[in-house]
């Protein structure tokens, strides 16, 4: 498998231009096809809870969003789906052989996409895609992953506590700082192997899925 971050520059939709108005970050989380040229969005975004609270106000005025589902997971976070009823950016890369892992909005219009495919094609394909579209596309890192990724028998210990305890749950019925008291491991640690073992799921899933079983 191939992992590829990718800079895209996006023109106004409402993942570029919430950043941009206020200090709140976005993020993908998963997304699937809407329609021809839209998009299905799992989202999170963090920030002040005042600055969230006109986010959600704001969005029922964008025209790029077709409906939203968000609700607040805990103080400073929004959790839900989004529904963009036209971005031919994101529906390129939703109808293509990459799998989104995560994207990042930027305040500057830029998103960072994090993707994972089978076959370096498959990222110059895409590519070739967005640039025919006349989007701005940057390659900022392709790799084979890591093998070293592979989760030790603790690491997989903490992320079943963490299923069975309700952590990838919306909304959460534990707390990060909760499942560190619990485990004994502290919240930066711990943040960083519930990531890994969501990689490395996400990487089980589609490795699974090539060999179609």
């Amino acid at each position: 498998m191939i992992e590829a971050e990718i800079l895209v520059r996006i023109p106004k939709m409402w993942i570029t231009e919430i950043p941009r108005r206020h200090k709140v970050s976005v993020k993908i989380l998963n997304r699937r096809p809407e329609g021809t040229v839209g998009v299905r969005d799992l989202v999170e975004m963090y920030g002040p809870q005042e600055e969230l609270e006109q986010v959600l106000k704001e969005l029922k005025k964008e025209p790029w969003v077709q409906s939203y589902d968000l609700d607040f997971v805990e103080s400073g976070k929004l959790m839900g789906e989004v529904v963009t009823h036209k971005c031919l950016a994101c529906a390129t890369l939703a109808s293509s052989n990459s799998h989104l892992v995560s994207a990042h909005a930027r305040p500057d219009g830029h998103i960072l996409w994090h993707v994972m495919t089978s076959d370096r094609q498959d990222i110059k394909k895409l590519m070739a895609s967005l640039r025919k579209a006349k989007f701005e596309v940057d390659l900022q890192r392709l790799a084979p992953i890591d093998e070293r990724e592979a989760l030790t028998r603790r690491q997989e210990e903490i992320i079943m506590m963490a299923y069975e305890k309700g952590f990838f749950e919306t909304p959460r019925k534990v707390k990060l700082k909760d499942l560190s008291r619990i485990t004994g491991v502290s919240q930066a640690t711990l943040s960083e192997i519930l990531r890994k073992g969501q990689k490395k799921i996400v990487l089980d899933y589609l490795m699974a899925r090539k060999k179609g079983v």
